[in-house]
């Protein structure tokens, strides 16, 4: 019944996104996922199966404030983030591309001449991602990146507006501070994420192809497939085949994503020697 529902979630994702015309054409993920809500609940109302609760975080008051605690530092943490601060290096430089490539080609569909100068913003976007994880970390928040998810969210639906951003990250903070509202966000089932992030996911995957297409990446040279070949194998085979993405080597445990963000560069620069 869990399959029924991301299946139905998936579809219906994917119908909304081709079909809807107009403003309803930037909703399909929010009406997807109200549809495989729905068909949550009428199944599990016929089949007894609790699919959504809403009792995820018990408490005797409304309000929810998030606890705040300054930093105790560590060099055991500081070389275990390390390599993370690596990784979302190219991560980030990718987000930033496909933003460009992205809004461009919108423009250019909707016969505006502007030409969206995104690219050049990176320097600014990675001291934007440090600044905002020091703030983060500095009040016991988690490390943060741009979330390839998001980036799909904004694909999918044609909406790159930075004021809807901004009003999304106001809703969440708002969210976040309010025990019912929280629990309203848990009540969707896994099973419905889970059909989303078919979706989102395998967008971020699209996004990338769609990079190295517009940069004319040529795929028939040995050390591009050879780059991507260990970068693939390395970060999918160790996210999947090792528990908790951490790849055991050398007596020690690596991030699988991580390894194959430092590895890939190494890669690369072994290779281009012949280049220059």
């Amino acid at each position: 019944m869990a399959w029924l529902v991301a299946i139905i979630t998936l579809l219906s994702t994917i119908m909304y996104s081709v079909y809807l015309k107009g403003k309803l054409s930037q909703l399909p993920i929010l009406f997807g996922l109200l549809t495989g809500y729905l068909a949550a609940a009428v199944i599990g109302f016929a089949t007894g199966i609790p699919f959504i609760t809403f009792n995820t975080i018990q408490s005797a008051g409304i309000l929810s404030i998030p606890i705040f605690t300054f930093p105790t530092p560590s060099l055991a943490a500081v070389i275990a983030i390390m390599p993370i601060a690596i990784a979302t290096i190219p991560e980030s430089t990718a987000h930033v591309y496909q933003l460009d490539i992205y809004v461009n080609d919108l423009a250019r569909r909707k016969g505006v001449k502007k030409k969206y100068d995104i690219e050049s913003k990176l320097g600014l976007n990675l001291i934007g991602d440090g600044i905002g994880d020091i703030i983060s970390g500095f009040i016991g928040g988690p490390a943060g990146t741009n979330y390839g998810e998001n980036i799909s969210a904004m694909a999918i639906s044609k909406n790159f507006s930075i004021y809807v951003l901004m009003l999304a990250v106001i809703f969440t903070m708002v969210i976040s501070c309010f025990t019912p509202l929280i629990n309203i966000i848990y009540s969707i089932p896994t099973s419905v994420i889970g059909g989303l992030s078919i979706y989102l996911f395998g967008v971020i995957a699209a996004q990338g192809i769609t990079i190295m297409m517009d940069r004319k990446v040529d795929m028939f040279s040995s050390k591009n497939l050879a780059v991507i070949a260990v970068i693939l194998i390395v970060g999918l085979g160790g996210s999947f085949g090792f528990e908790g993405g951490m790849i055991p080597m050398f007596g020690t445990q690596l991030p699988a994503i991580a390894t194959a963000a430092i590895v890939g560069i190494l890669l690369n620069l072994m290779l281009s020697f012949e280049n220059k």
